[in-house]
This record gives C-alpha cells, structure tokens and sequence, in this order.
C-alpha cells in the first residue's frame, strides 16, 4: 500500500472520473437540534429552523463499478410522509422536536438511481443516521456498505433501525489502518489504488468520515455542512 507525504502527491495521480450528486429531499429542523450551540457565537439564536438537502453522490471507478457515498432519502418518504422508513424511535424524536422531511414526486434515491442507471457495488457512509441510510433497504445484498468502526454498535444501530439489515458491512478502521495526511490526523486510500480517500471527522457522530475522489480536473471533497453538503478542493 502506498503512502503519501502530501495531497499534491495524491492529486498528481488524479484520473477522469464521472461523478454525480443528486438530492433526494430536504429536512428542517432547528438549528440546536442538530448542532453544538456552544460552538455558536454568543449572539446567534439557535432555535431558528434551518433547511438542509439530503445528497447522495456516486462516481464510477474504473474497477469497482458504481461508488456511492451516502443514500438519502427513499421513496417511503414520499409514500409515508413525513417520516417515511424512520424506527419508532426516531419518528417519536423529531416529532417532539418539530423536526419536518419533505421530497417532491421523482426525488427520492430509487428513482435517482434509475434515472442516472446507476448500479452501485459498494456504498460508503459518512456516518450512521438515518438521513443518509433510508435507501439502504431498496440496494442488492451484493452492496457492500461501508462506514466507520465506531459506529458499529448497540446506538447506532437503533438509531439506523431496519436499514441495515441483511447487509454486507465492512467497517473502516482509522485507528488500525488509518494514516496522518495533513492537516488530517487519520485518511484511508479505500481501494489502495489513490483513488477515493476517507477522512476522519469526527464530532457530528463518534466516526463521522468525509470523502475525497481523486478526479480530474478538480477532485471532490465529500462532506456535510448545513445548506452545502458538497465541497471541492481545488488543485492549486
């Protein structure tokens, strides 16, 4: 496995890679339910309602086939507003807090899926909730479904409910196999081949992870910011 010293190393190795991002609804929700108020100024009210886009992203490797990072919303939330495939648990929580889904005819990840004839092998979560596990249930069993080792426990997966099961998990392990690329404490290269990077972010949840793709001209930085769920890291 080659190891890097630095990204411009690993941008010098970027390739053409189709990429997509689509968004599968929207939910909105107060903003101190979902983030740390004290990372906040003093000034800012936090029980103002914020509306975020649920994004699911994919790209083709050139070995792996179809990549997806997150899945979003499914069609249960179109079917079965406003909570759609959420646990009980869940749906209890963001009824106490006010919290409200919405997805238009058309938006939901199966549909995205067919209309981009995407056919994913492998699926890579930035982290175990909900918002971004609703459409496991619709994906082949062939799927592998990857996200942080962390969170492969008693929590998460009630948080989760039924989206994972019978899956194939693979758990990604920062602290065993994880290496330090600044200004980022632990990365993995996922396929060992310089393509696609997992970063640890944690703090959203215990193993929160962004994505890098490592395409040209400009490789994507995958990760999860309110009203901008997609980044991009220019090559400069």
């Amino acid at each position: 496995m080659k190891r890097y010293n630095n990204w411009e190393e690993v941008f010098a190795s970027a390739k053409p890679i189709k990429f997509h991002a689509f968004n599968t609804g929207r939910i909105t929700g107060k903003v101190k339910t979902y983030a740390d108020s004290t990372s906040f100024p003093e000034n800012v009210d936090t029980s103002i309602a914020l509306d975020c886009d649920m994004v699911a992203f994919s790209f083709k490797h050139p070995d792996k086939g179809d990549i997806l990072i997150d899945c979003g919303f499914s069609r249960s939330f179109t079917d079965k507003p406003p909570h759609g495939n959420l646990s009980v648990v869940l749906k209890i929580f963001q009824k106490l807090n006010n919290v409200r889904y919405s997805q238009q005819p058309g938006e939901d990840f199966e549909n995205q899926l067919k209309r981009l004839q995407i056919k994913p092998t492998h699926v890579f979560l930035t982290h175990v909730h909900p918002d971004h596990t609703s459409g496991l249930p619709s994906l082949k069993s062939s799927c592998t479904v990857s996200f942080g080792k962390k969170e492969n426990n008693f929590y998460y997966r009630l948080v989760a409910g039924r989206h994972l099961k019978g899956k194939k998990i693979n758990l990604l392990d920062f602290d065993a196999k994880g290496f330090s690329l600044e200004p980022f404490e632990k990365v993995l290269d996922v396929f060992n081949d310089g393509s696609f990077f997992a970063v640890s972010t944690p703090g959203h949840t215990k193993d929160h992870i962004a994505y890098l793709i490592n395409k040209q001209p400009t490789p994507q930085l995958l990760l999860e910011t309110p009203n901008l769920t997609v980044g991009q890291w220019k090559m400069e």
